[in-house]
């Protein structure tokens, strides 16, 4: 892997792993974009919990590099925080 980063969930306060991928893989990122968008959208249908995914570096203290929060539906770059 080139460039290693986690796609991660929150549903409840703590960041879980869903995906550890190469981000220097074109395809591969593109797959995994698109996969948690749908997944995003379904996990905040009306009704269901609060959910946030990220991706960032696959360090002991991660940097956020993209965010997908429910307030704007789509990914941006980090807002608040760094790990």
């Amino acid at each position: 892997m080139t460039k290693p980063v986690r796609l991660e969930l929150n549903n409840t306060g703590a960041w879980k792993l869903l995906a550890l991928f190469d981000a220097g893989d074109t395809e591969q990122t593109d797959r995994i974009m698109a996969a948690a968008d749908r997944l995003a959208f379904v996990l905040n249908s009306p009704g269901m919990a609060h959910t946030s995914l990220r991706i960032s570096t696959d360090e002991s203290l991660p940097e956020v590099l993209m965010r997908w929060t429910p307030e704007r539906c789509v990914w941006h770059g980090p807002t608040r925080e760094v790990a």
